[in-house]
């Protein structure tokens, strides 16, 4: 192997494992392309130069957890969806404008050095962001005031514990004190934010979950299957990139998509939006929430 596809494959990995669930062995040899004994060796190679590896019931994370390497982290995440893009257009970025954008700026960090992160990190840091961050550092609750629900329809405050950015700090992850539940929460929603003198009662419980290819936030215990004309295809691939490795090719330009979602919301949306283009396979849990929509309308 040369030097080039190894590093290569250790900066994937890197970015594989910093993503906000932890991998499992398979999902990562799978994900690289290569054996356990490579995958073996590339996690001994990650410690050797630093990073903390981390395996907890057969499933590998990068820990950074602690002081300013938080911030660092964020910086640095790449999504499911950029990595994939990334891997498929390097060279083609702009033609996916909205998150070629962000990884070009994103790359542009790591070219630039330890000013350049500061830098970013001061330019986008709110008042509400840097509320969160210091409650994030200090292991404190606080409270989320007037917080929009759209998921629930409500407008009310939430005591939380704050412990994970994402989306470059667009979102938070917090345990809902109240709900007794890890909940995703959008800094734009959020009308303002009161430091609370209260330590986190519930960190064993923190987890951030996976994002769909729909990019909703939850398990990936619902199956959805659907056939697909050229038209929508298309447009499935191009809203949400990562569905094209979902997708098979049928006869007479047909299309199968296989995937397990969070929710049936996206999918559901998509389907409606294109109903002529579209047939529903299933699962029968997303068949009858297509038909509860379909009355209502």
């Amino acid at each position: 192997m040369s030097d080039y596809t190894k590093v290569h494959r250790v900066l994937r990995l890197i970015l594989f494992l910093s993503n906000s669930y932890a991998k499992t062995k398979d999902e990562c040899t799978s994900f690289l392309g290569i054996r356990d004994t490579a995958f073996y060796s590339y996690c001994n190679l990650l410690k050797d130069i630093g990073f903390n590896l981390s395996r907890k019931d057969g499933r590998y994370c990068i820990d950074y957890s602690g002081g300013d390497s938080e911030i660092l982290r964020n910086i640095l995440h790449f999504s499911e969806e950029e990595s994939y893009l990334l891997s498929r257009t390097i060279d083609h970025l702009n033609e996916k404008p909205g998150v070629s954008e962000r990884l070009k700026k994103k790359l542009v960090i790591f070219l630039n050095g330890e000013k350049v992160v500061d830098n970013y990190v001061l330019r986008e840091k709110s008042e509400k962001v840097q509320s969160l961050q210091k409650a994030l550092k200090e292991k404190k609750q606080v409270l989320l005031v007037n917080y929009s629900s759209g998921n629930s329809e409500t407008i009310r405050n939430r005591l939380v514990e704050p412990f994970e950015f994402k989306d470059d700090f667009n979102l938070i992850w917090a345990f809902d004190t109240e709900l007794k539940q890890n909940r995703q929460f959008k800094i734009i929603r959020i009308q303002d934010i009161i430091d609370s003198p209260l330590n986190w009662e519930y960190e064993r419980q923190h987890r951030s979950k996976p994002v769909d290819i729909f990019r909703n936030t939850g398990e990936l215990n619902r199956k959805v299957s659907m056939q697909l004309n050229i038209k929508a295809r298309n447009l499935l691939t191009e809203e949400y990139p990562l569905a094209e490795k979902h997708i098979k090719q049928l006869k007479g330009n047909k299309f199968e998509f296989n995937a397990s979602v969070a929710k049936y919301e996206g999918p559901g949306r998509f389907v409606l939006g294109l109903a002529e283009n579209i047939e529903a396979l299933g699962d029968d849990g997303f068949l009858e929430y297509l038909r509860s929509k379909q009355k209502k309308f």
